[in-house]
């Protein structure tokens, strides 16, 4: 087959980037692939051997019917923008990794050039006007999305902090109705885009997760760098350190847990948006000085290491865009027991893979769980065992690559 997958790549600061490295490996034998990537530069160097490496633009060069599949990998996230334009020019599949579309659409429009203009001399008319022709252009596109709604989600978004309104109407439909097919990783994303865009194939892929091998040592050398001591029970969370990952809840719950159990620690290992509110949310929390150790983002090769370093990983989440979340795989892959949020959307999980915390009561029965963690290693033992397995088995590279090739058959 002739592939295009376009996509951030690495270096992006995106997890997506890596995955879609992982799927081009999973695709690579046997196929003539080419991988676009955005306005940032690429690594060759990280594509699997035999992938050619163009500008994202130069898709457009290419005849209509030079592909057999394109490959759109399209996340809530500025780093995706550029996708827009393609997708309408050549239709073809998208990876839709959240279902929630909204943050970064609004943002693009609402932060961009005309609207920081503005922002920096509001008493000039013609600088007004056109923030208001942007503005404008908002509204027009919740409108084609949302009929009869448009101006009146426009007026909530603006004059609002706007935090919670784009779960509620996650501008994805659009994007899914003009696609030749649409993948997602979970059973909850496949039945919202099949109601939303009746007549679009949609194809439920297998998100690739694979153990990767951590050298003898390492561990215990990583914790002793870090200076976690050998009897403490270390709790990790990873991924991008931000809000909706419900660290400060995480923080409370593992301040609760020292209260009862003083050798817990825990180990925080992603980019950080805000590190100023992060380090007041551990204060808060009431965690001591030294009880938090906060690394940022860690080279994607000293990742396993790091999960493989916490006894129990935290991994929460509200609100959601219903990802499948790859930073919770990650940890999966490596046989880590977790706790996780009760969400429909991780109903994939098995049951016997993670142990689960009511969002209504998230802090609570995270620090309930963590205890019997904490007290049960036979339990850790089941756990990480359970979840690695289902890794091996559901979310292998042959999976990935059958789903996506039976994405290209039904589109």
């Amino acid at each position: 087959m002739r592939i295009a997958l376009v996509s951030p790549l690495p270096p992006a600061a995106t997890g997506i980037s890596d995955y879609a490295v992982e799927v081009l490996r999973a695709l690579a034998p046997g196929n003539d692939i080419t991988a676009f990537h955005g306005p940032e530069l690429a690594h060759p160097a990280a594509l699997p051997p035999g992938v050619e490496l163009r500008p994202a633009q130069a898709l457009l060069d290419s005849p209509a019917d030079a592909w057999d599949a394109i490959y759109y990998q399209l996340g809530n996230g500025l780093a995706h923008a550029f996708l827009y334009p393609l997708m309408a020019a050549r239709p073809g599949i998208v990876v839709l990794h959240d279902l929630v579309l909204h943050h970064a659409r609004a943002h693009a429009l609402l932060d961009g050039p005309a609207v920081r203009a503005y922002r920096a001399d509001p008493g000039n008319p013609a600088l007004r006007a056109a923030a208001e022709a942007v503005h404008a252009d908002y509204a027009a596109l919740l409108e084609s999305v949302y009929p009869g709604r448009g101006e009146r989600l426009a007026a909530v978004q603006l004059g609002t902090s706007g935090r919670l309104l784009p779960y509620a109407w996650p501008l994805f439909e659009d994007v899914a109705r003009a696609a030749r097919g649409v993948a997602v990783h979970n059973a909850f994303m496949a039945r919202e885009v099949a109601a939303a865009a009746p007549g679009v194939p949609v194809t439920l892929v297998p998100h690739p997760a694979r153990r990767e091998p951590v050298e003898a040592g390492a561990v215990a050398a990583l914790r002793s760098r870090l200076g976690l001591g050998a009897g403490e029970f270390v709790v990790g969370a990873f991924g991008l350190l931000s809000a909706e990952k419900r660290i400060a809840t995480v923080a409370r719950a593992v301040a609760r847990l020292r209260r009862h159990r003083p050798q817990a620690r825990l180990l925080l290992v992603g980019p950080v948006p805000d590190a100023a509110r992060l380090q007041a949310e551990l204060v808060e929390a009431g965690l001591p000085e030294g009880a938090a150790i906060v690394t940022g983002r860690v080279p994607l090769g000293e990742l396993a290491t790091h999960v493989e370093a916490a006894d129990a990983v935290a991994h929460l989440r509200w609100p959601t865009a219903r990802e499948t979340s790859g930073a919770l795989l990650r940890v999966l892959a490596q046989g880590r027991p977790a706790v996780i949020s009760d969400l429909e959307h991780l109903a994939e999980v098995p049951a016997d893979a993670v142990l689960r915390a009511d969002v209504a009561d998230e802090e609570g029965e995270l620090f309930r769980a963590l205890l019997r963690l904490c007290d049960d290693a036979a339990l850790r033992e089941r756990l990480g065992a359970a979840a690695a397995r289902w890794c091996t088995e559901a979310l292998s590279p042959a999976a990935t690559r059958a789903g996506y090739l039976s994405a290209a058959r039904a589109s």
